[in-house]
């Protein structure tokens, strides 16, 4: 099952409340593809897929009815777990979530050569 959809869209809100902008969305993007690179479900760290695709949008775009900015984090995954396919498609899930990056800053994501 293939899945594509946003993960941070710049100066909106996510599940957790955080406000991200542009520049932050793409430092963080740059970490997880370097450094994490794993769908898993709800934190556990066990892969239940890959991801195929991950990039930052250069301009606003139209997808599936939404209108996102410029700057938006899209990726898409191929999850590859029969019982999570399941619970996709019962509704269960219906977003991407990413662990927050361990930096506090994006001064600190410079010092550790993040760019």
């Amino acid at each position: 099952m293939i899945l594509k959809g946003a993960v941070l869209i710049p100066d909106i809100p996510d599940g957790g409340g955080d406000v991200l902008d542009e520049e932050t969305i793409r430092k963080v993007s740059l970490i997880f593809n370097r450094q994490v690179n794993l769908i898993d479900v709800q934190h556990t760290l066990q892969s239940v897929g890959s991801i195929l695709e991950s990039y930052i949008t250069d301009d606003e775009i139209h997808f599936l009815g939404n209108t996102y900015p410029k700057g938006t984090w899209f990726v898409s995954v191929d999850v590859t777990d029969p019982e999570i396919q399941d619970a996709i498609r019962g509704g269960e899930y219906t977003g991407f979530s990413i662990l927050a990056a361990p930096y506090r800053s994006v001064e600190e994501m410079k010092r550790e050569g993040v760019e």
